[in-house]
């Protein structure tokens, strides 16, 4: 199979799975969802994109030719439109309508034993969802819901294949689980009452009909249809005609016949399907001289007791003996004595009330001594601890118990532990659908969305917020979701007479020790999507055992998990969004303002503290320095996994910073912080802080912090390749440092505008001005003492010269830079230094001595965890290999490129990474496919890449046509190219 859409979408090759983007994923479903058929570019923009951007017919015509370039060779244009020519078995979906067709064939002529294997391997082949990983827009929709539909009828046509074989009792557990997820299905309910009847369980079919009418009289206003109506009337008349005839006669009684205690199961139950098979799977094992038992924990809400409870429903055939049931605490959340729990279940199992005895220790006793040798399934919900429930738990073999707790229990032994998170986003829509409206939800899948976003999706609150909708046929999902979006009233919105989301965490709050209870409630005021212990130390201005013992009493309640550890080796605790929004009204209403502000400073304080001891071996981003930086310090992997770490939290603290009146803080915390953001990639975090700091600082009137801010704002607009917009800003910001006096700022906006000119424009005049704002700002930096902006500075003068062809003098410049460094705690000036030695050498004719400082480059950057900087340098160093007729080597180091590139989404590293490509092929003398590189590169490129580079794609270009001896195309790409390199004039020259 070489192309897969049922499911995750995948292309193979060889037995390879391809590497593909999100979006190349999304244009590629959109082929394979309609095999067979041409599809438009506004049909792909319409299918990839709800809220199209201006570029989005350009951005499919670079998926299609990325997809190409990826090895998907079947895609070929047709008109103003594409063609994607797999042959059917080639396509998991066609192969699936194959087998489909001859099952249903099969059935007709009578051949069940074949009909069963073909639907098997029919249905085999859904993975998932039809392109489930792929982004798609609300215009696919439709054609999705058909093809789920269409499983769903083959799978019901399965079961009438495998009920007329005489399958029936393997079929109950299926039907059952199918009737829970899709309950308006009657075909459904008719298949299971059959399978249970036949399987001598009557009273159970009459059940399943009674749940049926529930059902559809609840949810659609309607009666059962009249098939159903007729199977239910065959079974109370106990018909023998429903039975198979070979059958008959070997009609046996119900297996078993045992005590059910167990709440009702929830007819809407949705998803799980994971925690579902490995919680059964876990009871049904056998255990080693004692009962099975699994231990079910998780927040307050989550669905803990929704799932014990339907996973009892479901074994009950495997514990013929009885299905008890206790809740281990009061409505109160007040833990129940183990003895008076011991009395319920006792008298359930018909133990005379007189007899039961005084101790708790003697009730256990009798407990175990009734249960013994018997299958019995418990379920405990509720529990508090460990000491509480041992007395509960059965002694032998044959019986298991399922416990629920809001906190962990790891000293329960022998315990299966099954931690459960909020449901997938799919799962948790399809709760929202099974409680308010399957239409409704679907015709507002946007609302729907936000609703279930706002949730947190959490089990109990879309409950609640799809019962609020049920109760109000008429009331718009936009409407809900608009209100949901304020969060101060969201728990409010949250609560319905009988289900409040905010009492059932208060209910777990209350119980907490004082000190617990206020670590929880400054975690909400921080709002830090993570804590880790530090965090909470300097939030409650306690000692580390303090602020420990507060923590291993949130993750016993429930209220916040305690299983994640990060990067940096520390654990973290998490607070579920509903919760946060809970922990800061109780802040809001129990902590007064001073201790507020007091929290906060201290957390900013502790971050700041942490952050400049951890970016010191980091670059400076592009402005002055604050007073009293750190001395620059040797690369520490620790401390860059502690940024990554912490990362979230320290971007969610520069607004805290600014809240608490300290502008000044705020800007330093992001001056560090970007140290890490910008070389990792995380360009948009890094823009997001210093606007924040920069709407601060002029809120609170702060200019200088505020102009120092647009330095940085302006270098980043640089990085995301936003030339002329930042040339604008440098150009503005020169002019008001030189006015203001401020020399050391004036040098970075200086040097900022240098490095535009040389980007935007490589006409000779252009790069002359660059090459004077740079040199200038090399001497004012030489003159203030500042060597990052010496070095960046610098930088930008060999980058000059290197674009003026000036090799010898980029060489001596990169020299310099090397010797002014020094030491081994500048790495990344060293890489960036040796990648442009390395291209200076590479230039004027030096390939061998070139090489060594590629490899440099690529190995410091890798050190750092620099992966977008690694790229270049490895580029590089394929080019060289290449020139030096180290073909397998040089095509190994480019095709690494390509591939990276195609993960990161980067098309300007693949732009470039086609430059290197044709350039490899043109020395092979492969003149075609160069040309198909170089044009790739123009393409990618546009009208806005950096002159320089479509210029030398230009040139490749004409190389590539004069070589298959077309020289009218190549005097005109050269031409084109002259024009970029020196200015309109050269056009007419």
């Amino acid at each position: 199979m070489d192309f897969a859409v049922l499911g995750p979408v995948q292309v193979r090759r060889e037995g390879a799975v391809v590497p593909l983007s999100r979006k190349q994923r999304a244009v590629l479903a959109t082929f394979l969802l309609r095999p067979g058929t041409v599809v438009s570019r506004d049909e792909l923009v319409a299918w990839v994109w709800d809220e199209p951007p201006q570029s989005a017919v350009s951005n499919v015509q670079t998926y299609v030719a990325q997809l190409r370039r990826a090895g998907v060779r079947e895609l070929h244009t047709r008109g103003e439109g594409y063609l994607l020519e797999v042959e059917r078995e080639g396509l998991d979906l066609s192969a699936f309508e194959d087998a489909l067709a001859e099952a249903r064939r099969d059935a007709e002529r009578g051949d069940l034993l074949l009909a069963d294997k073909r639907f098997g391997d029919a249905l085999e082949l859904w993975r998932g969802r039809p392109a489930e990983d792929a982004p798609l827009s609300a215009a696919a929709a439709p054609r999705i819901a058909e093809l789920v539909e269409r499983a769903a009828g083959a799978r019901a046509d399965w079961v009438d294949v495998r009920l007329d074989l005489g399958l029936h009792e393997p079929l109950i557990g299926e039907l059952r689980a199918l009737t829970a997820t899709e309950p308006l299905r009657e075909r459904a309910w008719y298949q299971l009452m059959l399978a249970l009847y036949r399987a001598g369980r009557r009273g159970e079919a009459l059940d399943a009909y009674h749940r049926a009418r529930e059902v559809l009289v609840a949810e659609l206003g309607i009666e059962p249809g009249s098939e159903l109506r007729r199977l239910h009337a065959a079974v109370l008349d106990g018909a023998a005609s429903l039975l198979p005839a070979a059958r008959t006669s070997a009609r046996k009684p119900p297996s078993w016949q045992g005590i059910c205690l167990l709440p009702r199961d929830t007819a809407d139950f949705t998803g799980r399907a994971e925690e579902l098979a490995a919680l059964t799977a876990a009871l049904r094992a056998p255990a080693r001289g004692g009962p099975a038992i699994a231990a079910v924990t998780g927040a307050p809400g989550v669905g803990k007791t929704t799932l014990a409870v339907r996973a009892a429903h479901l074994l009950r055939a495997a514990f013929p003996d009885g299905q008890l049931f206790a809740r281990l605490t009061t409505a109160a959340h007040v833990p129940r004595e183990p003895a008076a729990v011991l009395a319920e279940l006792l008298r359930a199992l018909d133990v005379d009330g007189a007899v039961i005895p005084e101790s708790a220790a003697e009730r256990a006793a009798m407990f175990r001594a009734r249960i013994a040798d018997r299958a019995v399934l418990l379920v405990l919900d509720d529990a508090v601890d460990e000491a509480r429930l041992e007395p509960l738990l059965p002694g032998t073999p044959g019986s298991a118990a399922v416990v629920t707790s809001r906190g962990p229990l790891p000293a329960l032994p022998g315990a299966a532990a099954l931690r459960l998170d909020v449901p997938a986003e799919a799962d948790a829509h399809e709760l929202l659908a099974a409680v308010a409206g399957g239409d409704r939800v679907r015709d507002r899948p946007e609302a729907a969305r936000a609703i279930v976003r706002a949730c947190g999706r959490l089990p109990l609150a879309i409950r609640i917020a799809g019962a609020r909708l049920a109760t109000r046929p008429s009331w718009p999902l936009d409407d809900f979701a608009a209100r949901l979006r304020d969060t101060s009233a969201r728990l409010d919105e949250l609560a319905t007479r009988r289900q409040d989301v905010r009492s059932t965490f208060a209910l777990s709050y209350d119980a907490l020790p004082a000190d617990a209870r206020r670590a929880f409630r400054l975690l909400g005021l921080a709002d830090l999507p993570s804590a880790a212990e530090w965090s909470v130390t300097a939030l409650t201005g306690t000692s580390g055992r303090a602020a420990d013992l507060g923590i291993e009493s949130l993750a016993a309640s429930g209220l916040i998990t305690a299983s994640e550890t990060d990067a940096a080796g520390q654990p973290r605790y998490r607070l579920h969004d509903l919760l946060r929004t809970f922990a800061r009204e109780r802040g809001r209403a129990e902590e007064d303002e001073r201790a507020r502000s007091g929290a906060l400073r201290r957390l900013v304080a502790e971050s700041l503290h942490r952050v400049r001891r951890a970016s010191a071996a980091l670059p400076h981003p592009f402005a002055p320095p604050p007073p009293g930086s750190p001395p620059r310090a040797a690369p520490d992997p620790h401390s860059g996994a502690w940024l990554a770490a912490e990362r979230e939290n320290l971007i969610a603290t520069v607004p805290l910073a600014i809240d608490c009146d300290s502008a000044k803080a705020a800007a330093e915390l992001a001056y560090f912080l970007t140290g890490f953001l910008d070389p990792h990639g995380y360009l948009d975090d890094a823009v997001r802080i210093w606007q924040a700091v920069l709407d601060g600082a002029r809120l609170a009137g702060d200019t200088a912090t505020a102009m120092h801010s647009r330095l940085v704002l302006a270098d980043l607009a640089v990085e995301r390749r936003r030339f002329r917009d930042a040339m604008s800003e440098y150009r503005a910001l020169l002019g008001y440092f030189e006015r203001c006096g401020d020399e050391h700022a004036a040098a970075y906006a200086m040097s900022g505008l240098g490095t535009c000119r040389r980007l935007t424009g490589a006409y000779v005049d252009a790069l002359s001005d660059a090459l004077s704002d740079a040199k200038r700002a090399v001497e004012r930096f030489e003159r203030l003492d500042d060597g990052d902006g010496l070095m960046y500075a610098w930088s930008n003068v060999a980058a000059i010269h290197l674009e003026r062809a000036e090799y010898d003098a980029a060489v001596d410049v990169c020299r310099r830079m090397l010797e002014r460094v020094g030491g081994g705690e500048h790495v990344a000036f060293h890489a960036r230094t040796s990648h442009v030695l390395g291209i200076a050498l590479y230039e004027r004719g030096d390939v061998r001595r070139s090489i060594p400082h590629f490899e440099k480059a690529v190995s410091g950057f890798r050190a750092l965890g620099w992966q977008r900087h690694v790229l270049p340098p490895l580029r590089r160093l394929g080019t060289a290999n290449s020139a030096l007729g180290r073909h397998d080597r040089a095509a190994a180091l480019l095709d690494r490129c390509r591939r990276m590139t195609l993960e990161a989404e980067d098309l300007h590293g693949e732009a470039l990474t086609a430059h290197a490509l044709g350039e490899f092929w043109l020395r092979k003398g492969d003149h075609r496919a160069a040309l198909r590189h170089f044009s790739t590169c123009r393409e990618l490129l546009g009208l806005y890449g950096e002159p320089v580079w479509r210029a030398r794609a230009l040139r490749g270009i004409a190389e590539c046509h004069r070589r298959l001896g077309d020289p009218a195309a190549a005097a005109e790409a050269s031409a084109q190219a002259d024009v970029l390199f020196y200015g309109p004039a050269a056009g007419t020259a």
